[in-house]
């Protein structure tokens, strides 16, 4: 009976596993979840939302440095899928280039009124809806964020940020293939000067793409590839910033029979960015920057997979600003777990202060053991 119940729950792990995922997994694997299946692959690549089971999920609090969430606070989402259709609503989830764009250029304070709105810019819970038809998934999704500032006679200041998505996700013969295409739209304006300041700019395009090659015995090949262009908000006569992107990587994806999995691979990032001010000429810089990462998990028993990972980064900068050229470098590691009790998962980042004290492993506050927790339900049959 007991062995029974052991590969019950062995199995209910594995499901789970495949089935859903979680930021704290990907982040504590290299810090790349395009190089596996997760939730997080559907910000770029929509078409993906169809791959998992019903869930509910939540992340309470979400580090600044963690991933690029609007407000840095908290996650959460719930899907649902019948038959070939499948629904989401999500908040916060990342993927937002007109919403990080708007709150960046707000933070900076065009006007005192358009500054006061920095802290009240919020998303508006996106949507996602996913369909299959025969074995091609289609889907979109569509986030808004809103603010403004009213007085007794008129609206005296206004910002709002559409970010639209589409994808596709087709098997080929060459493996699965993954495409997103974002369009992002952001402006603003100021009522309270003599004189009406409106925003010029504030739109972005980005199409990103990638293939799982199954080389057999569990092994995949996962290139990938991404460009981008974003022309930020501004007011007449200020600075204008817009940006070129382009991103190639190539990862290494192995699965074995008792669920570990090994994860390798090497992301090449190139962002040109090029200010001109009203008047002057323009100048650019250019960033390099090379990421290699290598992340590993096991099942521990029936109830707990240990995760570990790293990446180091190169970074190089180049152009017209002497100031900011040179070389850099960073490395990052971490540590994490799951635990499975019945359809409730708890994914977690272990803080690196608990291997540092060492035998002292039971002091410090009560929230020194994790920096990232993800928790999620899945009420539905798992896929």
């Amino acid at each position: 009976m007991l062995r029974k119940l052991t590969l019950t729950a062995v199995l209910a792990l594995a499901l789970a596993s495949s089935a859903f995922a979680a930021s704290a997994r990907w982040q504590a694997l290299g810090n790349e979840h395009r190089f596996m299946l997760d939730t997080s692959n559907y910000g770029i690549y929509p078409g993906r939302m169809f791959m998992f089971s019903d869930a509910l999920w939540i992340i309470p609090n979400v580090p600044p440095s963690a991933e690029p969430v609007p407000n840095n606070n908290m996650m959460s989402g719930v899907l649902v899928t019948r038959g070939n259709t499948a629904w989401a609503i999500h908040y916060n989830l990342p993927g937002t280039v007109a919403f990080g764009s708007l709150q960046s250029i707000l933070g900076t304070s065009p006007t005192a009124a358009l500054g006061g709105l920095a802290g009240n810019l919020h998303p508006v819970p996106d949507l996602f809806w996913a369909h299959k038809m025969g074995d091609r998934i289609v889907a979109g999704r569509i986030v808004m964020g809103l603010a403004s500032s009213q007085n007794a006679a008129k609206d005296a200041a206004s910002a709002m940020s559409l970010d639209l998505a589409g994808g596709v996700t087709q098997p080929t013969g060459m493996g699965d293939l993954d495409v997103g295409v974002r369009l992002a739209l952001a402006s603003f304006s100021d009522k309270t000067l003599p004189t009406e300041v409106k925003s010029t700019g504030g739109m972005g395009v980005s199409l990103d793409g990638r293939l799982i090659m199954d080389r057999g015995e569990g092994t995949k090949l996962i290139p990938i590839a991404s460009i981008a262009y974003l022309k930020s908000p501004t007011v007449d006569g200020a600075t204008e910033v817009s940006s070129d992107s382009l991103t190639l990587g190539l990862g290494y994806n192995k699965s074995y029979p008792d669920k570990r999995m090994l994860v390798l691979g090497a992301v090449l990032d190139t962002k040109m960015i090029t200010r001109k001010p009203a008047g002057g000429s323009s100048s650019t810089t250019t960033r390099f920057t090379l990421t290699y990462l290598g992340g590993y998990e096991m099942p521990l028993n029936s109830w707990l997979v240990a995760r570990g990972g790293a990446n180091a980064k190169l970074m190089k900068t180049t152009g017209d600003d002497g100031t900011a050229n040179g070389t850099a470098s960073q490395f990052y590691y971490n540590f994490g777990a799951r635990t499975i009790y019945h359809k409730f998962l708890v994914d977690a980042i272990l803080t690196k202060g608990i291997f540092h004290r060492g035998p002292y492993i039971a002091s410090g506050s009560a929230n020194d053991w994790a920096s990232n927790i993800c928790l999620t339900y899945l009420f539905g049959a798992t896929k």
